[in-house]
């Protein structure tokens, strides 16, 4: 009887290594690593109605040929993006997808300067008209994408404002991110895409065309694309700010300084700004504050806002370490090839009228597509903006 007790357990104890092997020679599959354009999480926010979005165009009073054909879902998207550092971050934006069986293209709308993180579209959805680009966009036929940008929305960074690189890597990592929640969730959706902006977004447009054209060919065919009213010579653009003495909008010359501040080691505050705004610009631009509130508690007076100084040398010192700075995010030096349509109001008193003449002329001498201005003769840089993006949205129904 022992030795039968002792075979049992010799064998157990075999079997159990034999077991304990085997177990150790099974490969789990490895967790995917995270990468750009992952969605971290789909949110649905609401679903409008043709008949809302008709209402909504009344009520803002604008007269388009678009029609609103499709009912909208609407999706706040939270999605993987990259910092300075080209660390992985979460980045935030608001989706519409038609509510209809079919293919639709995508199309891309990059909202103008905000400062306020909870202004962006995925906080506001269609409430605001960025929003509403968004769902006339997708009503029409587009599965529309409106990223927030880094340090808006749900990013907590500081907005790279008027930087190319990471302009262009929010809103791109933004349509990855769409094209994977498209694919989980069995929408249909074909690689055409449009893309347009109006003020910041005009220029974050043309910086999304550049990298999209150099790099992203095979994700995305690239049909159209609308830039308007946006500083695209960033260099040009603080050259005429510099020499002003007064200007309506100081929170954006603040902003552009405050962000290449954090951004370049070049900028330093203190030599930037006199007392007491260079104490206040840290604060003011933290996130939590509008533009109105912002501009409040700026001065009109460029005199009392710059140090002189730094001003004097900025104008007459070609290699102004800021300078440089915006001569490497300005983006007139590339080929574009796919058809552009520059819009511009004649009476923008905040980006001025001549900005897209340059870059029309420009960007014609080198490129191998067509580039086109499309000239409002008035309204200023806010009561031009509805009907201009109106325009571009004519545009890419009549050759979608």
């Amino acid at each position: 009887m022992k030795i039968k007790k002792l075979y049992y357990f010799v064998l157990f104890i075999a079997l159990g290594s034999a077991l304990f092997s085997c177990k150790k020679e099974v490969t789990e599959d490895p967790i995917p690593q995270q990468q750009r354009g992952d969605v971290i999480s789909a949110t649905k926010t609401s679903t409008l109605t043709t008949s809302a979005i008709n209402i909504g165009l009344i009520t803002a009073g604008v007269s388009t040929t678009l029609e609103p054909t499709y009912d909208v879902e609407t999706i706040k998207l939270q999605y993987l993006t990259i910092d300075k550092n080209g660390d992985l971050t979460p980045a935030s934006g608001s989706l519409f997808i038609p509510k209809s069986a079919g293919t639709f293209p995508m199309l891309s709308y990059q909202h103008g300067t905000l400062i306020k993180r909870t202004n962006a579209p995925s906080y506001l959805g269609s409430s605001s008209t960025e929003g509403m680009v968004g769902a006339l966009g997708a009503s029409i036929g587009f599965i529309s994408c409106l990223p927030d940008y880094l340090g808006m929305g749900d990013s907590q960074e500081v907005h790279p404002y008027l930087q190319s690189e990471l302009s262009a890597s929010a809103s791109i990592d933004m349509l990855l991110a769409v094209k994977n929640y498209c694919n989980e969730n069995e929408i249909s959706f074909s690689t055409d895409l449009f893309i347009c902006g109006y003020s910041e977004g005009g220029y974050v447009t043309m910086a999304t065309q550049i990298k999209l054209e150099s790099s992203y060919t095979s994700q995305f065919n690239l049909k159209a694309s609308a830039p308007m009213a946006g500083p695209y010579d960033v260099e040009a653009t603080a050259d005429g700010l510099m020499t002003i003495a007064s200007y309506s909008s100081p929170a954006l010359i603040g902003f552009i300084l405050y962000s290449y501040s954090e951004y370049n080691d070049v900028v330093n505050l203190s030599e930037v700004f006199k007392a007491p705004y260079a104490a206040q610009i840290p604060g003011l631009f933290d996130g939590t504050k509008d533009l109105a509130t912002i501009n409040a508690s700026l001065t009109t007076d460029m005199t009392a806002l710059l140090n002189q100084t730094f001003v004097n040398d900025f104008n007459t010192n070609n290699t102004n370490s800021l300078r440089l700075a915006f001569r490497e995010n300005s983006l007139l030096n590339w080929n574009p090839k796919s058809p552009i349509r520059l819009y511009h109001s004649m009476e923008d008193e905040i980006v001025p009228y001549a900005i897209s003449v340059n870059a029309q002329q420009v960007l014609s001498a080198k490129s191998s597509s067509t580039v086109e201005l499309i000239t409002v003769p008035t309204g200023s840089h806010v009561n031009a903006a509805v009907p201009i993006v109106l325009f571009a949205l004519e545009w890419f129904e009549s050759i979608k």
